[in-house]
C-alpha cells in the first residue's frame, strides 16, 4: 500500500473554529500536476477559485486505511498490557512473596497513569505532531516492558507498571487525533470504528495470552512477548508512519521536516526534482511543556462535560462486567485461569464487530441528518461544523443501542443469579460487547467533533474521566456483588446507564447552542490574544 509523501504549495492555516479550511495545494499523488484553473484558461475567476479549493485531506483512501490500520495496531497495546497481566496475579504474589493486596496495587496505579498520561501526550501531539509522540510513547513502553521482563522485585514491578501504563496509554489520545486529521466529520465514523478495533480486541486477547504464557512458560514471558511485539511495531512506525498533524502538515500538502518525516519519505526526497526542492516546508511547530490542565479544562464546558460524564458511566458499566468475570465464573462454573481467559473471547468478538458496524451507522446518520436539514454534503472538503447539527447526527441511533445494552446488562446478572448457564452468559456478553462498543464509538466520535482543532486533547480528557470513573467502578463491584447479589447488582448498573437517557436528550436539544456560544468565546479570546501579541511586538521594537 502506497505511503506517498503529501506534497503541496502552501501551508494550511490552523483554524480556531470548528472547520479548518484547507489551502491551495497539489494532489499528493501527482506532484508535477498543474492547478485545474491553469489547465483551462477559459474558466471564470469564480469557477477557478471554486475548483482550486483543496480537499480536507490530500491522503488517498488507500493511504487513510493504511494509516488507520497502524493507529489501530498501536491502540491495541494499552488494553493488551492491562489485561494480559490478570492471569499472572496469583503467581506474581507467590514468586515475589507479597500479599494479593499489594499486587492489586499495581493494577490501581496502572489505571491512574492510564488516565493521566494521555492528558500530557495529547496536548503535545496537538502542538508538535502525531508521529514524534507515537515514537516517544513506544520507546517508553518498550523500555518498561524490558525492565518488567528482567525484574524480580515488587518495588520494581510497581514502578515499571506505572511507566508501562504511561507509554501504552499515551497512544489512546493520538488515535482519535489522527482520524480527525485525515477524515472530515462526514466520513469520520468508519475510520473511528476501525481505529478503535485494536483497543476493543485487547481486553479479549490479553487474558488468553496471559493465561497460556504464565502457565506454560512463566509470568516473565508475558513481558518478553510485549517487548518483541512493541519493538517490531516501533520499527514499522519509524519507517512507514507519516505525519498527519494539521498544525504540522496542514491537510497533508505540506512537507514535514525533522522527526516528523518517516524513512520512506526521506528516501523519496533523495530523488526530488528542482520544483520539489522549492516546495515550502512545514514551519517549526510550537514547543512547550504540555500542561495537563489544558485538557482537564474541557470538562468545564457544558456541551463537553455532559458528554464526558455520560460516556464515563457507560464505560464503567462495561468494565464492571469484565472485572467481575474472573471471580464470578470461577465460583459459579469452577473454571481455571486459562478457561476464564477464553471466556473473554465472545466479549472481544462482539467489540470487534461493533467497531466496524458502528462506524457505518455513524456515517449513515450523518448523511440522513444532512439530507433532512437540506445540507448538501461536500465529500471532498467536509461541512462547516458551525452550521451543521452534529449533536443530532451523532445521537440519532444511540437510544436504541442503549436500550439493548441496558437490557443485556440486567439479563446478564439474573442469568448468573437464577439459572447459571455458561453458554447463555457468554452470548449475553457478546451482545453487551456489540452494543456497549457501538455506544462508545458514537460518543467518542462526537467528542472529537466538538473539538476538531484539538482532537487529541479532547480524547485525552475523555480517557481521564472514564478511566477514573472506571477505576472506582471496578474497585466497588466486588463489594456490590456481595451486598446486593448478582441479579440486583447488575440491575443497578443497567438502570444507572438507562438514567443517562434524559441527559442525552438534553445534549441533543441544547448542545448546538452551547457549542456555538463556546466557539464565539474562543474566537473573541483568540482575537484578544492576537491584539495583545501585536502590541507586545510593537513595544519591543
Amino acid at each position: 500500500m502506497s505511503m506517498a509523501t503529501p506534497q503541496g504549495l502552501a501551508q494550511l492555516p490552523v483554524a480556531e473554529e470548528h472547520q479548518a479550511m484547507p489551502v491551495k495545494s497539489r494532489d499528493q499523488n501527482d506532484v508535477g500536476s498543474t492547478d485545474v484553473g491553469d489547465e483551462n484558461n477559459e474558466e471564470t475567476d469564480l469557477e477557478r477559485a471554486e475548483t482550486n479549493v483543496p480537499a480536507y485531506s490530500t491522503f488517498s483512501p488507500s493511504q487513510k486505511r493504511w494509516i488507520v490500520l497502524m493507529v489501530g495496531c498501536a491502540s491495541f497495546f494499552s488494553p493488551l498490557s492491562a489485561n494480559i497481566y490478570f492471569p499472572a496475579l496469583g503467581v506474581l504474589s507467590r514468586d515475589l512473596k507479597v500479599s494479593t493486596e499489594l499486587i492489586n496495587l499495581t493494577i490501581t496505579s496502572y489505571m491512574i497513569f492510564q488516565g493521566i498520561a494521555p492528558t500530557i501526550f495529547g496536548e503535545l501531539a496537538d502542538m508538535r505532531g502525531r508521529r514524534p509522540v507515537y515514537i516517544i510513547t513506544f520507546v517508553i513502553y518498550l523500555g518498561a516492558n524490558l525492565g518488567l521482563a528482567l525484574q524480580r522485585n515488587y518495588v520494581a514491578l510497581l514502578i515499571l507498571r506505572m511507566l508501562q501504563s504511561t507509554g501504552s496509554s499515551g497512544v489512546i489520545a493520538l488515535a482519535s487525533g489522527v482520524v480527525a486529521d485525515i477524515a472530515h466529520s462526514g466520513e469520520r465514523g468508519v475510520y473511528m470504528g476501525l481505529s478503535n478495533l485494536g483497543a476493543m480486541c485487547g481486553p479479549a486477547v490479553g487474558p488468553v495470552l496471559g493465561g497460556i504464557l504464565s502457565e506454560e512458560l512463566g509470568w516473565w514471558w508475558i513481558f518478553w512477548l510485549l517487548v518483541i511485539m512493541s519493538g517490531t511495531f516501533l520499527v514499522f512506525l519509524i519507517i512507514f508512519f507519516p505525519e498527519t498533524g494539521r498544525k504540522v502538515v496542514g491537510n497533508g500538502s505540506i512537507a514535514p521536516s525533522g522527526i516528523n518525516v518517516n524513512v520512506v519519505q526521506l528516501l523519496r526526497r533523495q530523488n526530488k526534482t528542482r520544483e520539489d526542492s522549492e516546495q515550502p516546508r512545514a514551519p517549526k511547530p510550537e514547543l512547550r511543556f504540555p500542561n495537563p490542565l489544558h485538557s482537564v479544562r474541557l470538562i468545564m464546558e457544558k456541551d463537553m462535560g455532559l458528554v464526558l460524564f455520560i460516556n464515563s458511566i457507560f464505560y464503567t458499566a462495561f468494565y464492571t462486567i469484565m472485572a467481575s468475570l474472573p471471580s464470578l465464573f470461577k465460583d459459579i462454573f469452577r473454571l481455571n485461569e486459562l478457561q476464564i481467559g477464553l471466556c473473554y473471547l465472545p466479549f472481544g468478538v462482539g467489540c470487534a464487530l461493533a467497531s466496524v458496524i458502528s462506524g457505518r451507522i455513524i456515517d449513515r446518520d450523518y448523511r440522513i441528518t444532512a439530507k433532512e436539514r437540506g445540507i448538501e454534503m461536500d465529500r471532498k472538503r467536509g461541512e462547516d461544523m458551525l452550521k451543521f447539527p452534529i449533536e443530532e447526527a451523532r445521537l440519532r441511533s444511540i437510544f436504541g443501542l442503549l436500550a439493548v445494552y441496558v437490557a443485556s446488562i440486567i439479563a446478564y446478572g439474573w442469568v448468573l443469579e437464577k439459572s447459571p448457564n455458561l453458554g447463555a452468559a457468554l452470548f449475553i456478553q457478546f451482545v453487551a460487547g456489540i452494543m456497549g462498543t457501538s455506544v462508545f464509538n458514537m460518543l467518542s466520535t462526537f467528542i472529537v467533533d466538538l473539538y476538531p482543532t484539538k482532537p487529541s486533547s479532547a480524547t485525552a480528557c475523555n480517557n481521564l474521566v472514564r478511566c477514573l470513573m472506571g477505576a472506582g467502578g471496578t474497585a466497588a463491584i466486588e463489594s456490590m456483588l456481595k451486598a446486593m447479589g448478582k441479579g440486583w447488582c447488575f440491575t443497578f448498573v443497567g438502570l444507572l446507564c438507562a438514567s443517562m437517557t434524559p441527559l442525552l436528550l438534553v445534549e441533543k436539544k441544547y448542545g448546538m447552542g452551547w457549542r456555538l456560544a463556546r466557539a464565539e468565546r474562543e474566537r473573541k479570546r483568540s482575537e484578544s490574544e492576537a491584539i495583545d501579541t501585536e502590541c507586545t511586538k510593537k513595544e519591543l521594537k
